[in-house]
């Protein structure tokens, strides 16, 4: 941001990668002076949708049609302007223990694939095809 006001830049591009996905830097370049526009989504909108779990509830409360998981039943309100779900949408759609996990693999049904909510580059994807193998 600092390179950029430094240049007189009117607008940034990210392109791809780290700095594209990080709702920080729009935020950053909205709130520095005079603004700077970034080219790509605002900071909300980027921080909401770079959610899985997040972005899931937000297109299943929009009625986009969403594959069966753990949170298909949570109906949440989504905040524009701050970007955010209520923290409580997100506790009713994580799973904490085994024993949760086990229970949702029941109700969505097999084979099902199991993974962390964020980080991990889908090197902790994992695929379960039966009760058997989900605490595993």
């Amino acid at each position: 941001v600092e390179l950029a006001r430094l240049h007189g830049v009117h607008a940034v591009w990210a392109g791809w990668g780290h700095a594209s996905e990080n709702p920080s830097l729009p935020n950053a370049l909205h709130e520095s002076k005079p603004p700077i526009k970034f080219i790509g989504p605002a900071g909300p909108p980027m921080q909401a949708l770079g959610d899985k779990i997040g972005s899931t509830i937000i297109a299943q409360n929009a009625g986009v049609p969403c594959i069966a998981w753990n949170g298909e039943d949570v109906v949440a309100e989504y905040d524009r302007e701050t970007g955010c779900l209520p923290q409580e949408s997100y506790e009713q759609a994580n799973i904490h223990n085994a024993t949760e996990a086990f229970e949702a693999a029941k109700k969505v049904g097999f084979p099902i694939m199991i993974k962390a909510s964020e980080g991990g580059g889908g090197k902790g994807i994992r695929m379960v095809d039966c009760e058997e193998n989900v605490q595993t």
